[in-house]
């Protein structure tokens, strides 16, 4: 079995979008770019906004200035969205918006790898 395998030292804000578009493939419901952008976005805040609510006041704020939208429904018609296509999920226990631990990424953590496999079947 072939292997290819790319290794990159990256900073998170970087990585984000790249990581967004390369899972984009497997999820059921796929991203836009603009969301990737938006979901970035989100994924980059850290500190106090994170571990109150990442997707609170406050980090709603600093996205919408980020992308200059002007309404607040841009944001929630993108939260929207991403709770549609299961990337944001309501966390049973605090009842506040999160991203989905399959594609959640810990900011403690220092590098991820990613591995896809496929099988061919030849007819």
């Amino acid at each position: 079995m072939a292997k290819r395998v790319k290794q990159e030292i990256i900073n998170r804000k970087d990585f984000y979008p790249k990581y967004l578009k390369l899972i984009n493939v497997i999820l059921p419901k796929p991203l836009t770019q603009r969301e990737i952008d938006v979901l970035s976005a989100f994924m980059e805040l850290k500190g106090d906004i994170v571990s109150d609510e990442r997707f609170g006041t406050q980090a709603r704020k600093l996205v919408r200035e980020k992308f200059n939208f002007k309404k607040h429904s841009n944001i929630d018609n993108y939260i929207k969205y991403f709770k549609t296509k299961g990337v944001v999920i309501k966390d049973q226990e605090t009842k506040k918006l999160k991203i989905n631990p399959r594609i959640s990424i810990n900011e403690k953590q220092k590098g991820l790898e990613l591995t896809f496999k496929y099988v061919f079947k030849d007819e």
